[in-house]
């Protein structure tokens, strides 16, 4: 299967044949997939360099000529256009895609520099912006229809690569999920299949596969848990969550994120509004990680293992 940036840019480019106010802007990438967009389609691709706030600044002024476009960068550095994000599209409202490709620790053994592990958290602080975390590659042709019919200000997180289980889960759901992004979040698994939940549990991307595996653990010393992927975490409805957890005890959330204000504080928002149920926020450790390895043994020695994870859940549970 393609990783989610091979498939992303060749379904903008099969669209952007017969659409030519489609552009893409790249920053500094090499990607293969960019190939074809330089020699076919030279007037709808532009090269940025080392210069995302430029990008931005460029995309904006595109953007105001009611081009659709979309800027692709690694997910580490959009943090370097922060400003021009908000100043020429949030406040102006220019609707751009941003593609940040490797989010989490996509990118280890790189180092900190190039694993930004507090992007949603600085992100989800800009106004009118949606952040959208596909599980899949499986749901990217429909992510790109999404966002060429319902334009806007969007900051797509892409992930390096994917678990095989996330794949087969959502293949094994079918076309109604992998082409729904109107509707967040997602029941993505339930470890026993019932009405009463003791434990749910809110995740996406790259973590969605040890939260299943968490799910499944738990269920086996009785506490039945269910995943929700929740792919935007901008925009939440209370109707929706609250559907979701009438007859739950306990929420969990999980994240490749550092905990201040990223995912799991979104979800905390939207839950504040609804009733009051205890919830665990489980994520990095509020600091930057220098250690050399690989993204799962960085995810083991920084708290997100399996059994590390099963193991709070279950004291979380207890404690009440």
């Amino acid at each position: 299967m393609k990783a989610q940036r091979d498939e992303f840019l060749d379904k903008l480019f099969e669209e952007a044949v017969n659409d030519s106010s489609i552009i893409l802007i790249s920053v500094d990438m090499g990607a293969p997939a960019l190939d074809r967009w330089r020699s076919d389609l030279p007037n709808q691709f532009f090269s940025a360099g080392i210069s995302e706030q430029n990008a931005i600044n460029v995309a904006s002024g595109l953007a105001s000529q009611n081009k659709k476009v979309f800027v692709y960068m690694m997910a580490c550095w959009v943090a370097r256009c922060f400003e021009q994000i908000r100043y020429s599209c949030a406040m102006s409202g220019n609707k751009i895609t941003i593609i940040g490709n490797g989010v989490g620790l996509g990118y280890a053994p790189a180092g900190p520099a190039h694993e930004p592990t507090e992007d949603i958290a600085y992100m989800r602080s800009l106004l009118g912006l949606e952040i959208i975390s596909p599980a899949s590659a499986l749901q990217i042709p429909s992510l790109v229809e999404y966002l060429l019919n319902e334009p806007r200000l969007t900051y797509v997180r892409l992930e390096r690569n994917v678990p095989e289980l996330i794949d087969k889960i959502v293949a094994d759901k079918g076309p109604l999920f992998v082409s729904n992004f109107r509707t967040n979040p997602y029941v993505f698994h339930k470890s026993i299949e019932s009405r009463k939940i003791d434990v749910t549990i809110f995740s996406s991307g790259y973590m969605l596969d040890r939260s299943v595996k968490c799910a499944d653990k738990l269920s086996g010393e009785n506490l039945n848990a269910q995943v929700i992927d929740v792919c935007k975490v901008t925009s939440l409805n209370t109707e929706d969550f609250e559907n979701l957890i009438v007859d739950t005890d306990y929420v969990v959330t999980i994240e490749e994120q550092t905990i201040a204000g990223g995912f799991g504080s979104a979800i905390l928002e939207v839950l504040s509004e609804i009733k009051l149920i205890p919830v665990l926020r489980i994520g990095i450790d509020d600091r930057y990680i220098f250690e050399n390895g690989t993204r799962e043994s960085l995810l083991n020695e920084n708290g997100l293992s399996i059994e590390t994870i099963s193991n709070r859940i279950k004291a979380f549970a207890q404690s009440f």
